[in-house]
């Protein structure tokens, strides 16, 4: 199987960087693009006042710009030594933007965080990773974040190796 394009949704989290470097050392190996995808939730789909039009407007415009400049500064710093990536930012509901571009884009394979938070039907996954693992094309990577990984079986913290 021949990798060519791994997608790697980013909420800039612990979790994400893990997945990112996961995805960087498999896209080495393969000389494959990394395409790392922010989703921002859109207060449109909220309910209260945030889904009122001209309040939602203005603070998604707000949360587009930072999280534009979040992306450009993660990159910056993450992917800096690896060109063979593309940053992107899209609003929606994250799970189904993530599905949507991966078909898009016609990826091979979707690396991606969790943080291991929700009920109990998602003990170790969150519900966003749930949802893609249970609704992708494509082969997905779950990684959970090194360092709390790491913390949780010694109990102590780990070292930091960024």
């Amino acid at each position: 199987m021949a990798l060519k394009k791994i997608l790697v949704p980013v909420d800039f989290s612990d979790c994400s960087v893990a997945a990112l470097k996961a995805a960087i050392n498999i896209a080495r190996s393969f000389d494959a693009k990394i395409l790392a995808l922010h989703v921002i939730h859109d207060p449109a789909d909220a309910p209260g006042f945030y889904a009122s039009q001209k309040a939602g407007k203005k603070v998604f415009r707000n949360m587009e710009d930072s999280a534009t400049q979040m992306m450009e500064e993660f990159a910056g710093k993450r992917l800096r030594k690896y060109e063979k990536h593309e940053c992107y930012v899209r609003p929606g509901i994250p799970a189904t933007q993530i599905l949507q571009f991966a078909q898009k884009q016609k990826v091979d394979m979707i690396a991606m965080g969790t943080h291991g938070r929700g009920g109990l039907d998602r003990l170790m996954l969150g519900s966003v990773a749930d949802r893609v693992i249970r609704s992708s094309d494509c082969p997905v990577l779950i990684v959970r974040d090194g360092q709390k990984a790491a913390k949780d079986q010694d109990g102590g913290d780990a070292a930091q190796d960024d």
